[in-house]
């Protein structure tokens, strides 16, 4: 099987009943099975038969009809073309302008209509799902994705995934995680991201309970009502729930903390019962969340684990299928971007003094080039450039920075804002923060709750463990966030 359609039909035959969706209808919740949900891609496929081999464009927010309409279509029709629902109309026609679609499939939601172009909404999607198709499955037929991306050098780009790409990336994620049926999967992230694609297609490979959502504000509902066994979120989310949780309680939960890892050492892991309130947070079920993004600050990964909710770090874009690196059980360091999966492989170019270099990356994931795009000087000798700079060791990949955004003294030496940044926001009256650079001098905008006094001798005790061209030379406060 090389094929997440073949998957499913898989578990239609020996798990039917098995949940495949959870997803939400206004307030309420509805499960489909694995056999319902084959019938409802065949349904959807049938139904847009016209288009075979055309490129099929769907936005929307995370709904059953964005989810089928996808399988169906990559599975037996022709191209996904999957658009950030975000977006104003005149950015997603500039978009269109380097791949048109035939046919947009959109959320009843979004209010907005395009010119010369045939669009069915979602709520005829439904319609149609339930409708009675005789579709004949082509088990040769493979469709792509493509996926609107700033790209490496920040401009507006397309890619263009076969199968073939993302397929062997998902079967060495299962590998890692060792995911099992009877676990869920709560997808929050907008599918027409890479990182939420492969956390789907990974649930459907493992036969599991793919628990749609959209609305971030429902975060704590959602999870109290689905209790899912795994999170996909972002840094932003994870550091939101840690401050919650140490406003309410920083000194009991830090005593915990400390009696807890008292407790490892010897071997006995009383977290679920110490830390019962938190988990039940998260619904009672957590086996494993993952952030990517960016990297999750070190403290905030560390405070997760201490509780005994681990979070694993997980590095890739879309033009790689998806991960590049991954942490996994026994293998989570919270420095490292993670492992280099088998499928890859990562070289780092142009090392300086201390080991860091480009990032280039290799393998069968690694898509051809952009649509409409024939410069292909992000590729050397067939390594791809992800504009990103870091290090190996141990096979474990460490990212320090993006390229573009290196600050360049006059003493030559370049300095990565995001680290710096790493450094400054592991405290939680810090919201946000930007280093710049003026007249070859580091200066750090910061938006914080810490007096000028508390500030000022904050940073300068992360000067203290910086080298001198590395140091923050001016602070200048903001009320307002950066951008």
């Amino acid at each position: 099987m090389s094929k997440i359609y073949d998957y499913i039909n898989y578990y239609n035959k020996h798990n039917p009943n098995n949940i495949s969706f959870t997803y939400r209808e206004e307030n309420d919740y509805k499960r489909i099975t694995y056999k319902e949900l084959l019938t409802y891609i065949n349904n959807i496929s049938e139904y847009l038969i016209d288009y075979k081999d055309k490129t099929i464009a769907i936005i929307g927010n995370n709904k059953i009809e964005y989810a089928v309409s996808l399988l169906s279509i990559i599975s037996n029709i022709g191209n996904a073309f999957l658009i950030d629902k975000e977006l104003e109309k005149n950015d997603i026609e500039k978009i269109f302008t380097k791949k048109k679609p035939s046919l947009i499939i959109i959320d009843d939601e979004i209010k907005i209509s395009f010119k010369n172009i045939k669009t069915i909404k979602f709520s005829d999607i439904t319609t149609q799902m339930n409708k009675e198709y005789d579709f004949k499955y082509d088990k040769n037929y493979s469709g792509n994705l493509i996926l609107h991306t700033s790209g490496t050098t920040g401009d507006s780009k397309c890619v263009l995934l076969n199968e073939d790409r993302y397929f062997g990336v998902i079967k060495e994620l299962n590998n890692k995680w060792n995911v099992t049926m009877n676990e869920s999967c709560l997808l929050i992230i907008p599918l027409y991201h890479i990182y939420a694609l492969t956390s789907l297609f990974h649930g459907l490979y493992a036969g599991i309970n793919n628990i749609l959502e959209w609305d971030y504000k429902r975060i704590n509902t959602v999870l109290q009502e689905t209790k899912p066994h795994l999170f996909m979120g972002v840094p932003l989310m994870y550091n939101r729930i840690k401050d919650s949780i140490m406003e309410k309680g920083k000194n009991k939960v830090i005593i915990a903390i400390k009696i807890s890892n008292v407790l490892l050492k010897i071997k006995i892991d009383i977290r679920k019962k110490l830390f019962k309130e938190i988990h039940n947070y998260f619904g009672g079920n957590y086996t494993f969340g993952c952030s990517a993004g960016s990297l999750l600050p070190h403290e905030t990964n560390k405070f997760f684990n201490d509780i005994g909710l681990p979070i694993y770090n997980v590095y890739g874009m879309t033009e790689t299928s998806g991960p590049i690196a991954i942490n996994y059980k026994n293998h989570n360091d919270y420095r490292s971007v993670g492992e280099v999966l088998n499928i890859n492989k990562v070289k780092i170019i142009n090392e300086n003094n201390e080991g860091i270099g480009s990032i280039f990356v290799k393998g069968k994931n690694i898509f051809d080039g952009y649509i409409s795009d024939k410069h292909k000087s992000y590729f050397i000798d067939g390594y791809f450039d992800t504009g990103d700079l870091g290090y190996i060791n141990n096979n474990k990949l460490y990212v320090v920075g993006r390229k573009n955004n290196i600050l360049i003294g006059d003493n030559g030496k370049n300095v990565s804002p995001e680290e710096l940044n790493q450094k400054i926001l592991k405290n939680n009256k810090i919201h946000d923060c930007n280093i710049i650079m003026e007249n070859n001098k580091l200066i750090a905008l910061v938006n914080s709750e810490l007096s000028k006094e508390e500030l000022n001798n904050y940073i300068e005790e992360i000067n203290s463990k910086l080298p001198n061209y590395k140091k923050i030379s001016k602070i200048k406060k903001t009320n307002k966030n950066i951008k």
